[in-house]
C-alpha cells in the first residue's frame, strides 16, 4: 500500500536467522501501523501465558504510514510486547530520528523472538538487515553506544539500545534513541535485554510511495500554517514544550506531591522550576525530523562536580524526581533525567520508585544498610540521585525497586502497599485524577495502564466538538466523563499508529491525520474512519489482556491517587475520583462487559473481528 515500505523482518535470535515477510493490505488499511498492527500481529502469533522475559515473547518496532511524509511531527516510532511490569499488552513511543531510519532503511516493522546467545545487534543498510556481535558493546550506557554508533557505522544511521538497566532485566527498563528519545514505558527495555538484543541500528534513503503528492504537499502548507497561527497547544509545545507548565500545574494542584500523599502547601518553593530557571542551563533548542515545534533542547552545566551535556528533562520527569521527592532543584533534576537516559530508565517510573523508597524508609521498612548507606529523606537532591543509580545498578534495595514499585511493596509486605502508587504494575504519571477525575479512568482502563497520553481532554484536537468539560474544570460533575474518554482514546489510537506526535495533533485541527492518510494512502480517511479505526485498536489491545486474564474492572487502585481518603486542604481539597461510575459509562459505550471489560461479541464483529470474538466467547455454530 501507499504510505508503507512494504516489509516486515522478522528476527529469530535463537537461531540467528532473518525472514522477509510482506504485510497484507488488509492488515494495514484496518490496523493503520505502529502498536495498532503490532497488537494485531502478537495476538495472531503469540499465544497467552508466555513469559515476558522469555524467548516467546515477540518484541515488535513498528513505524506508522505517515511516519517520515512530510506531516508535521510524523516522527514517531512504536515498540511492542508483553510487558513484564503488567503482565498484559505493552506499548511505548518514541520519537527523534530512529523511525524514519528504520523505514527508509525499507521496513514497517521489525519483530524479535527467541533469546540469543550472546549479545547482538541488528543492522539494516538501505533493504539488508544483518545481525551482528554485541558483545564489545554489552556493558556500555546508551551515550557509549549512541557515539560507537556514529564512529563505527557512520554519522547517519541512526539506533535504538538499551542501557545497562535493561541489560540487567529492569522492569522499568526503557529504550533509548539519540542520547535521550525514549520509548519508555512497560518495561520493555527488559524485554530487549532478555533476548540479547543491544541495538537496532538503521540507515535508509529508500523511497516509500505516496499515492497523491500534490495532495500531501498542500496538506503539509495547510497544517504548518495552523502550527504557526498557533491553534490549539501549538504556541504553547513551541515556545516552552512541557516544562513550560511545570510550575502553573505544580499550584493548580494537577501535580501530586510527597509520592501522592501529601498536598501543593508543603511542597517547597515551586519558582526555581519556572521554566525561565531551565533556560539558564539550555545550550541549544532542539527539533525531531522535519519538526517545525522543535519543543524540546540540550542542557550543559556542572552538577556536584560532573559536567553534564543532556537532554532537558520534559514535564513529566520534573514532577517525578520534583514534586514526588519534594526537591525543587532544577540541576538535579537535569541530573536525574541525565542518569536515566544514559542507563535507560523510564523516568516515570524511576522517580515513582525513589519516592517510594524515600516513603519507606522514612516510615522503617527499610534503612541505612539497605539503600548502602544512603539516608533517604524528603527534598533531599543529592540523595535522590545516589539512590537512582542504585536503581540503575541494580545495587541494594535499588535491586528491589529496579523491577517497580508493585514488586517492592510484595517484597516488603502489607505495610508497603499504600506506598506503590500504580495501576496493575504500572506507575502512575504526573498527572492527578483529583485534578482531572477522567485521568484516573484512563489510567485504569486502557490496555497499558497508567499512561496519561492515552486519553484525556489534552488529546482531542481542536475541532472535534463535544460538550466535554475543560481540563480539570467541574471536578465536582465526574458523570459523563466516562463518555468523552471513549471518544479521546479512540481517536488518540489512530493518532499513535499513524506514525504522528501528540504535541502535533493537539496543535493542528481533527482533519490532520484524515488529511494526510488520505493523500499518502490514496483513499478517503474521513474522522469518522478514524474513529472506527481507532475503535478496532482498542479492542484487539484490550482482547490480548482479556486473553491473559487480566480484568481491569475488579483491580486495586491506588488510594491516595483516587481521594480516598481525600486531601483536607489545598485546590483538589475533598476530591473524590467517583472511578466506578465512569468505569460503568466507559465500558457502555466501548460495548464491554460490565464486570470483566471482554469487547462483546457484537463489538468485535461489527468491527471486523470474528476470529476474536470466537477467541473470546467460543465458536458459534452456523448450523440453525
Amino acid at each position: 500500500m501507499n504510505g508503507y515500505a512494504g516489509k516486515f523482518l522478522w528476527v529469530n535470535l535463537t537461531e540467528a536467522s532473518l525472514r522477509e515477510e510482506i504485510p497484507s493490505e488488509g492488515l494495514l488499511r484496518d490496523f493503520i501501523g505502529g502498536y495498532g498492527v503490532g497488537a494485531r500481529m502478537l495476538y495472531d502469533r503469540m499465544p497467552p501465558g508466555v513469559d515476558p522475559l522469555g524467548p516467546e515473547n515477540i518484541l515488535g518496532v513498528l513505524t506508522g504510514p505517515l511516519t517520515g511524509t512530510t506531516a508535521p511531527t510524523a516522527t514517531r516510532w512504536t515498540v511492542v510486547g508483553k510487558s513484564p511490569l503488567t503482565g498484559g499488552w505493552g506499548d511505548a513511543n518514541g520519537s527523534g530520528y530512529f523511525g524514519v531510519a528504520l523505514k527508509k532503511a525499507g521496513y514497517d516493522g521489525l519483530f524479535f523472538t527467541g533469546i540469543s546467545e550472546c549479545p547482538v545487534y541488528l543492522y539494516l543498510d538501505n533493504g539488508t538487515a544483518e545481525l551482528r556481535d554485541a558483545s564489545a558493546l554489552w556493558g556500555k550506557d546508551t551515550y557509549a553506544t549512541e557515539d560507537w554508533i556514529k564512529a563505527d557505522l557512520g554519522e547517519d544511521v541512526e539506533g535504538a539500545c538499551i542501557g545497562p538497566a535493561g541489560e540487567r532485566l529492569s522492569r522499568i527498563a526503557g529504550i533509548i534513541h539519540s542520547k535521550g528519545r525514549a520509548a519508555a514505558r512497560s518495561g520493555l527495555g527488559a524485554v530487549m535485554g532478555s533476548k540479547r538484543l543491544k541495538l537496532i541500528a538503521a540507515r535508509g534513503e529508500l523511497d516509500f510511495s505516496v499515492a497523491n503528492k500534490e495532495a500531501e504537499k498542500a496538506a503539509r502548507k495547510k497544517y504548518m500554517k495552523e502550527i504557526n497561527d498557533g491553534v490549539g497547544a501549538s504556541d504553547f509545545y513551541r515556545q516552552t514544550g512541557t516544562p513550560g507548565i511545570l510550575t502553573w500545574t505544580i499550584h493548580m494542584g494537577d501535580v501530586p506531591v510527597k509520592n501522592w500523599a501529601g498536598n501543593v502547601t508543603e511542597f517547597p518553593d515551586p519558582d526555581p522550576l519556572e521554566f525561565s530557571e531551565l533556560l539558564k542551563f539550555r545550550k541549544k533548542r532542539e527539533a525531531c525530523y522535519r519538526c517545525g515545534i522543535a519543543c524540546w533542547g540540550i542542557s550543559s552545566l556542572s552538577y556536584d562536580g560532573t559536567s553534564i551535556e543532556a537532554h532537558q528533562p520534559e514535564f513529566q520527569t520534573s514532577g517525578a524526581f520534583g514534586c514526588l521527592t519534594m526537591n525543587n532543584d532544577y540541576p538535579s533534576l537535569i541530573r536525574a533525567n541525565d542518569l536515566c537516559n544514559r542507563y535507560g530508565l523510564d523516568t516515570i517510573s524511576a522517580g515513582a520508585c525513589v519516592a517510594f523508597a524515600i516513603e519507606c524508609y522514612q516510615n522503617g521498612l527499610i534503612s541505612r544498610e539497605d539503600t548502602g548507606g544512603i539516608e533517604l529523606d524528603w527534598g533531599d537532591h543529592q540523595a535522590v540521585n545516589a539512590f537512582l543509580m542504585k536503581i540503575a545498578l541494580r545495587e541494594d534495595f535499588g535491586d528491589v525497586v529496579a523491577d517497580g514499585v508493585k514488586c517492592a511493596a510484595e517484597y516488603l509486605g502489607s505495610a508497603a502497599e499504600p506506598f506503590a502508587v500504580h495501576v496493575g504494575g504500572q506507575e502512575l504519571p504526573v498527572h492527578d485524577p483529583r485534578f482531572e477525575p477522567g485521568l484516573g479512568l484512563i489510567y485504569k482502563m486502557d490496555a497499558t495502564p497508567g499512561r496519561h497520553t492515552q486519553a484525556s481532554q489534552f488529546t482531542v484536537p481542536p475541532g472535534f466538538e463535544t460538550d466535554r468539560p475543560a481540563y480539570g474544570d467541574q471536578r465536582e460533575q465526574q458523570a459523563g466523563r466516562g463518555h468523552y474518554l471513549k471518544e479521546a482514546s479512540v481517536l488518540t489510537h489512530t493518532m499513535n499508529a499513524s506514525g504522528v506526535c501528540l504535541f502535533g495533533y493537539a496543535s493542528t485541527h481533527v482533519t490532520f491525520i484524515p488529511d494526510y492518510l488520505s493523500a499518502v494512502r490514496g483513499e478517503e480517511f474521513m474522522v469518522e474512519d478514524m474513529m472506527v479505526a481507532g475503535e478496532r485498536i482498542a479492542n484487539i489491545r484490550q482482547a490480548f489482556n482479556v486473553r491473559e486474564g487480566i480484568n481491569p474492572v475488579i483491580q486495586q487502585l491506588p488510594g491516595r491517587a483516587y481521594g480516598s481518603p481525600p486531601l483536607e486542604v489545598g485546590p483538589t481539597k475533598g476530591v473524590r475520583v467517583e472511578i466506578d461510575q465512569m468505569t460503568q459509562e466507559y465500558l457502555l459505550d466501548m460495548q464491554w462487559t460490565p464486570d470483566a471489560a471482554i469487547p462483546t461479541r457484537e463489538k468485535l464483529e461489527q468491527l471486523g473481528l470474528k476470529d476474536v470474538a470466537d477467541d473470546l466467547w467460543g465458536q458459534e455454530d452456523d448450523c440453525e
